[in-house]
Formats: C-alpha cells, structure tokens, sequence
C-alpha cells in the first residue's frame, strides 16, 4: 500500500501542478487565467464565456473528457493532448501568429495621442503604420502620397470610410493601445475556436464585417456587402442548411413589426405600398420590386425566421456601418447569387425552388480575423458581445 501511495504521489503533484508550457501557452493566448490542466483546458477550449450573452444558438462548449486528461495526465502529455483539441485551421492559427507578432513589437509601438503635437502626431501615426502595415514609411512629420495611401489601407482593414483623411473614427483607431489589440485579438481566438467546422461549399456572413462570402471546393466563388439586424433587433448566431429559393416572394409581416411601423397605417396608405390583409387578418406585401423581401429569398430554417433577401433599399450598401433591418440579411447582389447556385429567375410569379443539394450557412461573429488574403482585419463590435461575452 505505501509503494502505491509513493508511486501516485508524483501523479496527484503533476496534476495538482498545471504543465508549465500549458501555463506559458494560456498567460499568451489567452484571457481567463486557469489554475489545474483542466481549468486552463476549459479557459482555452471555451474562453469561460457567458453564452447567453448572444442571440443565436452558434456557440457551443466543449466537453473535456475528464478520463482521457487524467491518462494524459499520467503520462506527462497533457500539452501536446490539449493542443490537439484545438483548431488547426488557417484563421485560428493566423490569429495565434498574430499574437506572437504583437508581443514581438510591444515595447516599439506607442501610438499616437492627437491632443495638439501634430508633428508628434504624424511620425507616431506612421510607426504605427510602418509595424501593423509593414508600411515602410520614414518617421517623419511629412504627409506623402505614401502616407495617405497607407492611412487608406489602414481604413480598409478596420472598416472605415477609406478616404485617406484621419477623421474622428480614424482617430479613434489609431489610438488604441497595443495592450487593447492584443486584449481583443484573444477574444476573437476564442470565437473562431468555438465556429463549427467548415466544408467545401457553404455560404459564411460574419455580421461586423457586414458580408457575406460563398465557398466552393474551399474556395470564395461570390462576395457581397449585407445588411444585418440593428443592435436592438441582433441577427443571430447560428449555422443551418440552405434548403429553398423563393422567386418573387410575398412578405408576411410579423406581428411585432407590424405594430411598430404599420398598425397606425390607414388602408388606403398601406395599399399604395402594396400591402393588405389575408383571410385571417394579418398583413402582407404582395410580390414585386417594391416589396421589402425584394425578387428573391434564401431559406435555410430556423427558429428566428431569419434568411437572406433581395431589397429595394440599395442605397444602404453604400454605408461603412449597415446594421438597419430586423435581423434578417439583406444581399446587396442576390441575382449574382442565384446565378451562382445554378438557377434563373423566369418568371414573375411567386414560385419556391428546393435546392438539389442543402448549402451550409454559417452566421457568425467575428471582429478581428485572417481575410483569404492573409490579412488581418479588424471591425467594431456592434452588438457588444467582446464585452458581454467575456
């Protein structure tokens, strides 16, 4: 009995005692600080998140089977074991690398103030460029047509306005402090390791990028602006299949919608934007270009009613920040996307078409990730879940 007890002593200690390079790989990775190989497990497969915080049903936790770490354990690879239930995949890993390189410029990097030193304002501007853009511009306190176009490429990879001028947003951008990215970086690791895996053909919106992507054979085939759901109308989180087209749909309005904006219509109002009522009552908008559902919708079902549509609003597509609807998505280019899947709207009549093969669609939420550029991209967090969730 006491050589037993002797020989699990080592084993309770080990287990007791986190591995030091699983402790070295969350202090790096992440933002929630366990103290036992399966709390640091759980901090890095599941970010210890609020997961009612969002709107949808996306986001899963993992479960740590708590046999398979204690034989890890054991055997003194709880490391290597706990790594290998980790995503390998090209963003997550993009965004691991990301880290490593912010803590590579840490101590060089101090961004600029703008409380009134203009000429200290630039030259840090540009060192802030020349590290995150591998801009290459000479510190100084000269604006070049290099500098704008760096200013612009900075705007594009945080979603602004991208034109060259360092305006309040761009400002506020340029601000932030090294600490604040990496803080936000680690967020969005978590995120992309709780999204489900992809296949090779699937259509992918990221609601703070406010687009929409379609794979094919792993590769982008089709991208377009969309319009997602306000912050107080979220569109949700969540992953379906594609399973119908609805050519020239009819819009029935939610009851909820319609006592916001149309209960004080008057009939005569209502039909003049191609509303009525049905047998039981309830308000619809009949087909056409001026319906809010627009010539085409794509079903995939789900318990928010939630899918994506034409719209007659296309001036919308031309704003940085588009978070107007109700929580469906809105396609700046749906004809393209019908092309694209292998049917033609023929005819003007509402007609249903049931895709030969469902179409994965992944809803997800995501501020900072690894474009198919290998860029990395940046994006404001509209509906609060950096906070809310963490």
């Amino acid at each position: 009995m006491k050589h037993i007890l002797l020989l699990l002593v080592p084993i309770l200690m080990f287990a007791l005692n986190p591995d030091p390079q699983l402790l070295n790989y969350q202090k790096r990775y992440s933002i929630c600080q366990g103290k036992t190989n399966y709390q640091i497990a759980q901090c890095l497969l599941n970010g210890k998140l609020n997961f009612y915080a969002v709107r949808g049903d996306g986001l899963k936790p993992s479960k740590i089977n708590r046999q398979q770490l204690r034989e890890a354990e054991q055997e003194r690879r709880v490391y290597n074991y706990i790594l290998s239930l980790l995503p390998n995949t090209r963003r997550y890993v993009g965004l691991l690398d990301y880290v490593d390189y912010l803590y590579s410029i840490k101590n060089d990097y101090i961004p600029p103030r703008f409380r009134g030193d203009v000429m200290e304002d630039m030259v840090l501007t540009k060192r802030v460029l020349n590290l995150l853009q591998d801009a290459r511009l000479e510190e100084t306190p000269d604006y070049t047509p290099a500098f704008e176009a760096e200013i612009v490429e900075f705007q594009r990879r945080h979603g602004l306005a991208t034109d060259g001028e360092i305006g309040p947003a761009t400002k506020r951008a340029l601000k932030v402090s090294i600490q604040s990215i990496i803080k936000k970086v680690k967020k969005n690791i978590i995120l992309e390791r709780l999204s489900p895996p992809k296949g090779d053909e699937y259509v992918y919106i990221n609601i703070p990028e406010f687009m929409m992507y379609y794979y094919r054979y792993g590769e982008p085939m089709l991208n377009m602006k969309v319009v997602v759901g306000k912050p107080k109308m979220r569109t949700p989180v969540f992953h379906r299949e594609m399973k119908y087209i609805v050519l020239n749909p009819r819009w029935n309005v939610p009851p909820s919608i319609y006592i916001k904006e149309y209960a004080d219509k008057s009939y005569e109002e209502l039909q003049k934007k191609g509303f009525d009522f049905n047998r039981d009552g309830k308000l619809y908008q009949k087909s056409g270009r001026r319906n809010a559902l627009g010539v085409v919708k794509f079903l995939f079902p789900n318990k928010f009613n939630v899918y994506m549509h034409d719209t007659p609003a296309k001036s919308l597509f031309r704003r940085d920040r588009r978070a107007f609807s109700h929580g469906c998505i809105r396609l700046e280019k749906p004809i393209e996307l019908l092309h694209t899947l292998g049917y033609e709207r023929k005819t003007r009549k509402n007609k249903w078409i049931t895709l030969e093969n469902k179409i994965p669609v992944y809803v997800e939420y995501h501020t900072v990730w690894v474009d198919d550029e290998g860029i990395v991209q940046f994006r404001d967090d509209i509906y609060g879940y950096e906070r809310k969730l963490f």
